[in-house]
């Protein structure tokens, strides 16, 4: 058992007999009378379906007893992702809505991490950041109610993603690939 406080993005949780990915966390959410809360974003690793739960920072978690297996993606087939042990070379394939966003993020020969219950293949731990070059941007859209400014970039993996006005086309960025945000760019090394 883990304690809501002790939680962070990639945990995987047994919440009502279903497992569940922690997508987004944040500790510390003062409610009123009630103290410090946690809020979580929750993903159900085998639906995709996205749920929030807040809690006490004592509440307690059941984690999710899985398996670790270094691996490699390989393929996209219609709806289903391919990868395959790196040990044993066996190979697995998962839906997409078990992938959430990580799915547009994937590349041939990325290496992640399978999550097994017992033989069946959970879902897929992706690096939390990963390093892509933008394949294309979009002309700037209007502020957002936030006064935000942003535009739509499509990556070099086929995700599209917000990045900011400064970042255009090659540009190198990192992207958090359990939200599938912008995190920064990055500045390539001139030889």
């Amino acid at each position: 058992m883990i304690p809501a406080a002790e939680l962070k993005k990639g945990d995987v949780l047994k919440v009502k007999e279903e497992l569940c990915m922690v997508v987004e966390v944040s500790h510390g959410v003062t409610a009123g009378r009630v103290g410090a809360m946690t809020k979580l974003k929750l993903r159900n690793v085998k639906t995709g379906a996205n749920h929030e739960k807040s809690c006490k920072q004592d509440e307690k978690f059941e984690e999710a007893e899985l398996s670790k297996r270094k691996s490699e993606y390989l393929y996209k087939d219609g709806e289903k992702y391919a990868f395959m042990d790196s040990e044993t070379y066996e190979q697995y394939s998962v839906s997409k809505s078990c992938l959430g966003k990580a799915a547009g993020l994937l590349t041939e020969g990325m290496p992640v991490y399978t999550l097994c219950s017992g033989e069946e293949l959970v879902t897929v731990q992706l690096p939390s950041t990963i390093n892509v070059k933008v394949a294309a941007t979009m002309p700037p859209m209007k502020t957002d109610p936030s006064g935000n400014m942003g535009k739509q970039a499509t990556l070099a993996s086929g995700a599209e993603i917000m990045v900011p006005l400064f970042i255009k086309e090659g540009d190198l960025v990192k992207v958090d690939t359990l939200t599938g945000e912008y995190i920064e760019r990055i500045l390539e090394k001139k030889q």
